[in-house]
């Protein structure tokens, strides 16, 4: 929230010297970031701009937002090094130059403008020891705003590296304006979809497993905490304002400061009035040191989404993969893995056998896409997962086969329509809550503005707690899992949902026949993994169609949609422009 008044703040600043619009401008903007094996990244800009006044563009590097990061070969492809910047020369003189400036507070990197007009400017430097180790993993978080003071337009980020980004221990986050996040081949994409200004800030948050870089620099804390800092007041902030709301308190109120504050304090104790769901981090904290060996007796995961969300444990495609398990313990289908001699299990391909699949046809009138195009303009009626199941229905060929490439082919076909339905399953949630008294959702209006007051009962309470000690036992000791030879189905199907899914298939993928529970092993290769490399082959496909909602474990880890706010306490840029 203090981030968020900040970014208030700021923005309301500008809307008040809205008069003072620069001239220069930046019409296209594409930066490629790649993060190299000792945990250094090359940043490349490609800035096509229309420049119409001043002499020099400049990059600002202040020495408290850098930390142990240090920037290096800087360069301007065509233009030459000027080592003594004269800041006074004229434009002529500062054309096809670059150089760096030593300021009280750091560093700039500043170049000619050349000719006014457009211009096309290839900018490259280095940050050193961009890559830090944490307690658990690694971490890149840094704020790569080395522009906004000129209007800039159709900004592309693209991030690479030698280790495959793609993967599903790789997670990442944006933070600071609208647009979407998303990966793409074997590195991610980050596109703005609207005009980034001052008010905006360009902060990437990737976590990545020990040992992926070779970096020495070293930060206290863990991944969790510092994805939950993060995220305060952005987008993957249930709490939180959204940026559409942002927009309209700054549209109606940017104009002084006194009441953008004063909205804030009364948004703030409205909520609290109210009985407002407390944060993650708080439940979290208050839950230290307390375990439950049981997860709650629920089993419509979906009731459970918004949840599951709020805590940020599991979103859309984690619950599609707890529905397989589900379905496989029922007998609706069979996962079988296809492996060849020596192939590690989750390089297998998996085979979906949908049972009685032919009389399970008879039943359905409509196709799943025919469903989804209802849910555009009507809420669900009933339950969930039988959209989900729909969908399984819809892949299978006559037989009621599911091949590994069919699956693909089906869910980049119909990522539009699978967006339809994961966006429609926080509402179902939030019905099922309220239904069965866990929840009340309500809203209400500040200065016109509609705040949502989402408040938990003494049984939601009793939830929210359950889940949140539930993942602390399981975190102690994932032999837990397998512990009770009538347990461990539920277990691993739960672990998916409390937000330890990776972990637990890691220890699982430790154990071999002769060790441990010898029921483990073949809910191993059966069970779990037939599940897990099921619901990889269908994300696949989903994001080679473009699929993107707000509730998928894309927008908070795997791509998704991006907003203002978040990102607090990232290192990086602290803005750049011309002058």
């Amino acid at each position: 929230m203090k981030y968020i008044m900040g970014v208030m703040v700021a923005f309301a600043a500008v809307l008040m010297l809205s008069g003072a619009a620069q001239a220069n401008e930046i019409t296209n903007m594409h930066m490629d970031v790649e993060i190299n094996s000792d945990g250094s990244v090359t940043v490349t800009e490609t800035r096509q701009a229309d420049m119409t006044e001043g002499t020099e563009n400049y990059m600002v590097f202040d020495d408290d937002d850098m930390g142990e990061v240090e920037v290096t070969d800087f360069s301007v492809e065509g233009f030459t090094e000027e080592e003594n910047w004269d800041m006074d020369a004229d434009l002529e003189e500062k054309a096809g130059r670059y150089g760096m400036i030593d300021t009280d507070d750091g560093t700039e990197l500043v170049w000619g403008i050349g000719d006014y007009g457009e211009q096309t400017y290839v900018v490259n430097y280095t940050l050193e020891n961009a890559v830090r180790n944490l307690e658990d993993g690694q971490s890149l978080y840094w704020n790569f705003d080395t522009f906004t003071e000129l209007p800039t337009d159709n900004f592309i980020m693209d991030v690479t590296s030698d280790v495959p980004l793609n993967d599903e221990d790789i997670r990442f986050w944006g933070f600071g304006f609208e647009g979407d996040i998303v990966a793409v081949d074997d590195g991610i994409r980050w596109t703005a979809g609207e005009t980034l200004t001052s008010s905006n800030d360009v902060v990437l948050l990737m976590h990545f497993p020990e040992g992926t870089f070779n970096t020495d620099v070293t930060d206290d804390g863990t991944l969790e905490e510092e994805a939950a800092a993060a995220m305060d007041g952005s987008i993957y902030d249930d709490g939180s304002l959204s940026g559409g709301t942002i927009a309209a308190i700054v549209g109606a109120f940017g104009a002084g400061l006194a009441a953008i504050v004063t909205f804030f304090i009364k948004y703030s104790r409205r909520q609290n009035k109210g009985g407002h769901v407390d944060s993650a981090h708080y439940i979290k904290r208050r839950n230290k040191g307390r375990e439950a060996e049981r997860p709650p007796e629920i089993d419509d995961y979906a009731g459970l989404s918004y949840v599951f969300n709020h805590l940020q444990m599991s979103y859309f495609e984690d619950i599609f993969q707890a529905y397989l398990m589900k379905w496989m313990d029922e007998g609706r289908i069979t996962i079988e893995i296809d492996r060849k001699d020596g192939q590690k299990l989750d390089e297998g391909t998996p085979k979906i056998i949908i049972h009685d699949y032919q009389k399970l046809m008879e039943g359905y009138s409509y196709s799943f896409k025919e469903v989804s195009e209802q849910l555009e303009d009507n809420d669900l009626e009933g339950s969930y997962e039988p959209l989900l199941w729909r969908m399984m229905l819809d892949t299978a060929d006559a037989e009621g086969f599911i091949e590994e490439k069919a699956l693909r082919k089906w869910s980049k076909k119909h990522a539009k329509a699978v967006g339809t339905v994961a966006d429609e399953i926080v509402e179902y949630s939030k019905r099922w809550l309220e239904e069965n008294g866990y929840f009340k959702f309500g809203k209400d209006k500040v200065w016109g503005i509609t705040v949502p007051i989402e408040s938990p009962t003494e049984k939601g309470e009793r939830l929210l707690d359950q889940l949140s000690q539930y993942k602390n036992y399981l975190k102690e000791d994932y032999r837990r899992i397998y512990e009770e030879d009538d347990a461990y189905r539920t277990h691993i199907i739960w672990s998916m949902l409390v937000g330890e899914g990776d972990d637990v298939r890691k220890h699982l993928s430790k154990l071999t026949p002769n060790e441990e529970n010898q029921t483990a092993y073949p809910v191993l290769i059966h069970y779990y993994y037939g599940s897990y490399l099921t619901s990889q082959s269908w994300s696949k496909g989903l994001g080679q169609g473009g699929f993107s909602s707000v509730n998928s474990s894309a927008a908070s880890g795997g791509g998704g949609s991006t907003g203002m706010g978040g990102g607090a306490g990232a290192g990086g840029g602290g803005g750049g422009g011309a002058r």
